[in-house]
């Protein structure tokens, strides 16, 4: 069970990730009440149509990648995604800045859970 403490913990954890450095962004899926990141290997995996690669390999389960290629075709399209800031380590205060993310999103933990996924393990790309 996902406990307000975990989601108060992920959020603070994607707020102090670099603003210049993107392996990992994090996101609020509205439709899905889901707090879920997209690795920027996972990116790989897709097709720009959004069908899975024809020379990638993962060890990603089937309903994982659907699931990822849909938030990831939607990511810069759709207002139910929201991305966190990226602010990077600085003084700021994580979790007053993890409130207002909430609060200026109208997001309620309470309905809210964290995308947790499977290991998915190397992506193999086939060049030919």
């Amino acid at each position: 069970m996902i406990t307000q403490e975990q989601i108060y913990n992920w959020l603070i954890f994607g707020l102090q990730q670099s603003p210049v450095k993107f392996s990992e962004v994090f996101y609020y899926d509205r439709r899905d009440n889901q707090f879920f990141s997209i690795l920027m290997t996972d990116y790989l995996l897709f097709e720009k149509n959004g069908d899975l690669a024809k020379n990638v390999t993962s060890a990603y389960s089937e309903n994982t990648l659907k699931l990822l290629a849909d938030r990831i075709s939607r990511i810069n399209i759709d207002t139910d995604i929201v991305a966190l800031p990226r602010l990077g380590i600085t003084e700021d205060d994580y979790l007053q800045q993890a409130d207002s993310f909430l609060n200026l999103n109208s997001i309620n933990i309470d309905e809210s859970t964290i995308w947790e996924v499977e290991e998915g393990g190397p992506v193999n790309i086939k060049i030919e």
